[in-house]
């Protein structure tokens, strides 16, 4: 007998069932809006690190710490005692050292570079003081406030005001309240020694100590206010009233709440 062969139905093909999948898959990215090359859900580059002008983007920070300059003339030697062609004086470059050091350390600080015993050295205090309410009102969040200055000894010894760190020369620094008219002086007094103690504690031989004078330096209008002399016109030069400052950047930024 004559065997019958049977024919077989053959199923679809392993290419016809792969087309088939890509047409569906392309198909359906259209219709709910996902098609490749679309453009609209592309994902972004990554933000460069760096700005059009090569710098770092900076996250705003809320400032912490006013720094001012009432005498924002004073020089450290060998240059006169002040700055006399309008510029500001080595104090000022001073407070540009601390401030940087505190912005490293992740703290803001409002540095006001104005002249303000200038044209008239008695009037510099009146002047700094418009500056304090200014800048307390447009940053409620500040934390303190410090008038940075050099002292300008009379018939002291050679080193009276210098020490050394770490094998460098270093300015010491004077903390200065005025209790005149100032209702807040104790807690003036206070924050000049949390500051003074500190500095003391890290690095000793650096603080001159706390003192009181009879005169208004602006205290009433900030509990943690305080005069901070770093070192002296003829007993320092800069470069050791600038390692001062660092210094001092080390004892504060723990202080910031």
């Amino acid at each position: 007998m004559a065997r019958i062969r049977r024919k077989e139905k053959s199923g679809p093909g392993l290419l016809f069932i792969l087309v088939t999948l890509v047409v569906v898959a392309v198909v359906g990215a259209r219709f709910f809006d996902f098609y490749p090359g679309s453009g609209d859900d592309e994902i972004p580059p990554p933000p460069s690190a760096e700005d059009d002008s090569g710098t770092l983007p900076q996250t705003p920070q809320i400032p912490k710490v006013l720094v001012l300059h009432s005498h924002a003339t004073e020089n450290y030697e060998p240059k006169d005692s002040h700055q006399q062609d309008g510029e500001p004086g080595d104090v000022v470059q001073v407070g540009r050292v601390f401030v940087q050091a505190l912005l490293e350390k992740g703290i803001a600080a409002v540095h006001d570079q104005t002249i303000h015993d200038r044209p008239r050295y008695s009037e510099a205090f009146i002047n700094s003081a418009k500056v304090i309410e200014r800048a307390l009102k447009e940053n409620s969040q500040i934390q303190m406030v410090l008038d940075i200055h050099r002292d300008g000894l009379q018939d002291k010894p050679d080193g009276y005001t210098t020490t050394e760190i770490n094998g460098e020369k270093v300015a010491k620094i004077l903390f200065i309240v005025g209790d005149q008219d100032n209702e807040l002086v104790e807690a003036n007094m206070a924050f000049a020694k949390s500051i003074s103690d500190a500095l003391e504690a890290k690095y000793p031989g650096v603080s001159r100590g706390v003192r009181v004078f009879k005169s208004d330096y602006s205290g009433d209008l900030h509990p943690n206010s305080v005069m901070v002399v770093i070192g002296d016109w003829k007993g320092n030069t800069i470069e050791e009233a600038n390692r001062s400052a660092l210094l001092l950047a080390e004892v504060i930024a723990p202080l910031i709440k």
